[in-house]
């Protein structure tokens, strides 16, 4: 079995009001290949998945600011995906922000249609907006209207989007992840601690994933976490997914929107520790966020991610 890095630069999650923003994130596929290859990770020939650039801006009162170009890229990512399970090899989706999530788990649902895990190792943010009415900073408004979003930002829905949340009818992007697999009962995130919405609050009800808050983990320990994570493992195929604004941003700096607290490089080693027993389930990786242009000059934080990440991945592959 190969690691065959895919990368993804789509930025077009963001937006500023519906207008597009080139972002950091654009250039880290690129970036973070190099750094782990200097970790002496070895990988196969790179596919690149090109993510075109809007023409126009959306309107800032759009549900989903550009829908009909990310449902291009997200089904382009899940054939790059589908094609790398048919040779038997291991995904590893280098991309920009959170969106090539649906892209890896789309194209791991073709080949498992009954259903697969998904273990988010690491998320600031619970990403279970869905496409309404953006009102962004009426906060009293978020915070009692299900009916509202906060953005129409797509990287604030990937998980949605993910249990098959976003409305098919009306969203290209919503109609494309249709078929995606994931099991909401073998489905978990860690490190989240942004304040929710009401409407993420009415999807996490409706939702019924494992959702470890800052706070839980701190409560029930490290170990309960892992506990849960080993059962969802054993139960079936599993896609892993590592944003990296759920790292505390005093360690990982190159990301653009980082919160205050997080996890820290020795959870995350001990985590991806813990999959490897159960290295037959899984089905591969896809790692987002990132963003060069808020590292030092010496790349410091992505050679310290480099460096944590290393060790799993050359295990994989033994």
């Amino acid at each position: 079995m190969r690691l065959v890095p895919i990368l993804f630069p789509c930025d077009l999650g963001h937006s500023d009001h519906g207008r597009y923003v080139l972002g950091g994130e654009r250039g880290a596929p690129d970036v973070l290949l190099d750094v782990l290859e200097s970790e002496g990770v070895r990988f196969a020939r790179p596919i690149a998945v090109p993510v075109e650039s809007p023409e126009a801006p959306d309107p800032e009162d759009s549900f989903l600011k550009f829908d009909e170009a990310l449902a291009r890229a997200t089904k382009a990512l899940a054939a790059a995906v589908e094609q790398v399970n048919a040779d038997a090899d291991f995904p590893v989706i280098l991309g920009g922000d959170h969106t090539g999530l649906l892209g890896h788990v789309l194209g791991h649902s073709a080949r498992h249609k009954a259903g697969v895990g998904l273990a988010v190792l690491a998320d600031a943010r619970l990403d279970l907006a869905r496409p309404a009415e953006p009102v962004y900073g009426d906060t009293k408004r978020l915070a009692k209207d299900a009916q509202v979003t906060e953005t129409g930002d797509a990287h604030r829905m990937v998980l949605a989007g993910a249990l098959r949340l976003l409305p098919a009818a009306d969203s290209a992007l919503g109609a494309a992840v249709q078929t995606s697999a994931v099991r909401a009962s073998q489905t978990s995130v860690v490190g989240v601690r942004g304040g929710e919405t009401a409407q993420v609050r009415a999807s996490e009800r409706k939702a019924g994933l494992e959702v470890w808050r800052m706070e839980r983990l701190e409560l029930d320990g490290e170990s309960e976490y892992r506990s849960m994570l080993t059962r969802h493992l054993s139960e079936g195929p599993i896609v892993l997914s590592l944003d990296v604004s759920g790292l505390d941003p005093d360690l990982m700096t190159a990301v653009r929107d980082p919160l205050p607290d997080g996890l820290d490089w020795t959870f995350l080693k001990r985590t991806l520790e813990q999959c490897i027993p159960h290295v037959d389930r899984l089905l591969g990786l896809d790692i987002c966020q990132l963003d060069p242009t808020r590292d030092d000059a010496h790349k410091g934080a992505m050679v310290r991610f480099a460096e944590t990440m290393a060790p799993f991945l050359k295990r994989i592959v033994r």
